[in-house]
């Protein structure tokens, strides 16, 4: 029996449809129109919402690589693409076609009782190529969701225990009990107070006893609450605070002294998956022998949860109608396979050679800026700066700023700050030009603002 996708006039139509998709982006780029019009669109979304939306952002569908199109016909390069999900920026031909494949199944929404194909094709990547001790995973669409999941699996798994340790500055997600685990109490206004959280410092480069004032911290309060701690959830890039690092040295005697102790280690990737120069970020800093529960998302156009066999929840604890769409499900296996198979992952990568770039470039423009730079930080595809003495208003004026002069970046940071410019890089396609071409506008902007 022949296939939708294989028939010869299924395949010619989307031959039409990407050539048609590639010759729109080959017109020149011209000026804004429709500019009445426009206005009137980005006013019913603030309307709908109750709120205006942060850029005056409406995209037109059409993109080319890192650059995306408006609805008024602007172009602009693109380095918050999303808030970290489109790598491969916008329009990419490989990821259309595939797109347009799966929008042809015959339903939109897979769940957890009628799946298709694309539903066990994405979950056996994800485990073969994560960590051994990783047998099994769920779907699932936001990451909060797969955050979730994995919080349930972790106190099936240790019950009675129940509490959890963080990291100050931590981000897991806006749901009820991920916004009482992420360290922003201006997420959890007016909402009551469930969950009993413990936070450790995150690493500090600047302090030569960091590692062994976390490593105190958390041995305090194991000490303190015996048969109490289920858990401790960390990033080992922290997203929400400005792209923080730390090295496989400040890891591994946390994990250790966790493993030694029976709590479970869960590392949050909805942020990094993909990003770092391996697909996991506990691959980068080689640290898979300590993960109990890892969570994915973002990049991965779903969300998953991938947990040792004998984390195994009770079949009441997970399930749900959604697991995610076909589209979804088939474009993030296709994600992963070009990550796996275009050399993308390892030292000598695309990721690990444009992260350098970006670190490079970055460097430069705060040596010829003066001090207006106060520090950079990141890694692979996820850089972020600090400009000196920004405040919340200040780094909005700079982002607002480079968005007019075409160029989208996102923030990080709340109160009283530190403020960092996050930028998500689209390292599937984003070229060293392509880098240079960003800081040429955000220097321009900067310069904009100082007079």
């Amino acid at each position: 029996m022949t296939s939708l996708p294989s028939h010869p006039k299924f395949q010619h139509g989307l031959d039409l449809i990407l050539e048609a998709v590639a010759e729109l982006q080959a017109e020149t780029p011209g000026v804004a129109r429709d500019g009445e019009i426009y206005t009137q669109q980005l006013q019913r979304v603030g309307r709908l919402r109750g709120r205006p939306l942060f850029f005056p952002y409406i995209g037109s569908g059409l993109g080319r690589g890192a650059r995306v199109q408006t609805a008024d016909g602007r172009w602009l390069l693109d380095f918050a693409i999303g808030i970290g999900v489109h790598f491969f920026g916008h329009s990419h031909p490989d990821l259309v076609r595939t797109a347009l494949t799966a929008a042809a199944s015959d339903v939109v929404m897979q769940g957890n009782l009628q799946a298709n194909s694309e539903y066990a094709d994405l979950l056996d990547l994800l485990l073969a190529h994560s960590a051994p001790q990783l047998t099994y995973g769920w779907l699932s669409l936001p990451g909060a969701e797969a955050n979730e999941n994995a919080l349930k699996l972790i106190r099936y798994h240790q019950q009675p225990a129940r509490d959890v340790i963080a990291f100050r500055r931590c981000f897991h997600g806006r749901t009820t009990t991920m916004a009482e685990i992420t360290d922003r109490p201006d997420y959890r206004k007016g909402q009551p107070t469930r969950e009993r959280v413990f936070y450790l410092p995150f690493y500090d480069a600047d302090d030569p006893n960091s590692t062994q004032n976390t490593l105190s911290a958390l041995r305090v309060i194991l000490d303190q609450h015996p048969g109490e701690i289920a858990v401790c959830v960390m990033e080992l890039v922290q997203g929400e605070s400005g792209f923080q690092t730390a090295p496989r040295e400040f890891f591994v005697p946390l994990m250790a002294t966790l493993k030694e102790r029976g709590i479970t280690i869960w590392v949050d990737e909805i942020q990094t998956f993909g990003r770092t120069g391996a697909l996991f970020a506990f691959q980068q800093l080689n640290l898979a022998e300590y993960v109990d529960v890892v969570t994915v998302g973002k990049l991965l156009q779903n969300s998953a949860v991938l947990f040792r066999q004998d984390y195994q929840p009770d079949p009441a604890l997970i399930s749900g109608t959604f697991a995610g769409t076909t589209v979804g499900m088939a474009v993030g296996r296709r994600i992963v396979e070009k990550l796996l198979q275009e050399n993308y992952l390892g030292p000598e990568g695309k990721i690990a050679a444009l992260g350098q770039h970006t670190h490079d470039a970055l460097a430069r423009l705060q040596t010829e800026t003066s001090g207006a730079i106060r520090a950079i930080s990141g890694i692979g595809a996820m850089w972020a700066f600090e400009p000196t003495g920004a405040s919340h208003d200040g780094i909005k004026a700079l982002l607002q700023a480079c968005y007019r002069n075409g160029l989208i970046l996102y923030y990080a940071g709340v109160g009283a700050g530190p403020y960092r410019v996050r930028m998500f890089l689209p390292g599937g396609v984003a070229t060293p030009e392509d880098v240079d071409e960003a800081l040429r506008i955000l220097r321009f902007s900067m310069a904009e603002l100082s007079h």
